[in-house]
């Protein structure tokens, strides 16, 4: 019985050793994807938005 069960299980190790080759490959892929759209979406939200004017606005305001 144990004999059967380490074969088995030896069996399963070496057929799932060759599906993870690629798969750091897919992984680094799949965080530059992510990078890369939550650059593009900083970018849309920012777009329109000036920076220094809102700082001298709310200035103005504490100011007065």
């Amino acid at each position: 019985m144990t004999r059967a069960f380490i074969k088995t299980k030896v069996y399963l190790q070496k057929a799932l050793e060759g599906r993870e080759t690629g798969a750091s490959t897919i992984e680094y892929f799949g965080v530059v994807v992510v990078a890369v759209l939550l650059i593009v979406a900083l970018i849309g939200a920012f777009k329109g938005f000036d920076l220094g004017t809102k700082i001298t606005t709310e200035l103005d305001k504490i100011k007065s």
